[in-house]
């Protein structure tokens, strides 16, 4: 698995996008990339004054495996002044995690959302402090949604740790699913020059 890179970038979101999308087709090269706009990133993990930075919509973080990023950050630091563009850090991403909480009120969604969580996480990625509870009231009755007692009741909560590729491939996934609330995405690193 190849070492990914966070890069970010102080510009436009916009010309940054485009900066991108040139600089690989130019390459002709199909690497994945994430941008930090697309993904809920917990601030704290980037520091307090990129906080503000992030907040002000003038810094954004482009993540993409090591070999992409060294020839994009070369790219930028040689033409990015043409197009506002600036190199603000760099880092080597070392992990990723995020918190998840679910309620659910049938045993098939506990089994769907179980599934999701734990039992299918792809290799690099574990859980962490998994708490899960699961209650049958066969005697409730009434419309479910509307039910003071639903006939089944399932509650799991945990992090999800791991190898950054593969927690964020878990993340899209649970924060696509409408029963799972999932917690912004703590990323770890060391910096680069």
């Amino acid at each position: 698995m190849s070492e990914w890179h966070e890069l970010v970038i102080q510009g436009a979101e916009r010309t940054l996008r485009a900066f991108v999308v040139g600089f690989s087709a130019g390459r002709g090269e199909t690497a994945r990339i994430l941008y930090g706009g697309d993904i809920e990133l917990e601030t704290a993990s980037i520091g307090e004054r990129l906080k503000e930075l992030f907040a002000a919509g003038s810094h954004h973080a482009v993540f993409a495996p090591a070999p992409f990023v060294a020839a994009l950050a070369d790219a930028v630091n040689a033409r990015g002044k043409e197009v506002s563009l600036r190199i603000e850090s760099r880092r080597v991403v070392t992990g990723a995690s995020f918190s998840f909480r679910v309620e659910v009120f049938t045993p098939e969604l506990a089994r769907e959302i179980r599934a999701l969580l734990v039992e299918s996480l792809p290799p690099g990625a574990r859980v962490d402090g998994f708490s899960e509870q699961q209650e049958s009231h066969p005697e409730a009755r009434g419309p479910e949604p509307f039910a003071p007692l639903h006939s089944c009741e399932y509650r799991a909560s945990g992090r999800v740790i791991g190898a950054f590729v593969a927690v964020i491939d878990v993340w899209k996934r649970a924060h696509e699913h409408e029963c799972v609330e999932t917690g912004s995405l703590s990323i770890e690193g060391n910096p680069l020059e």
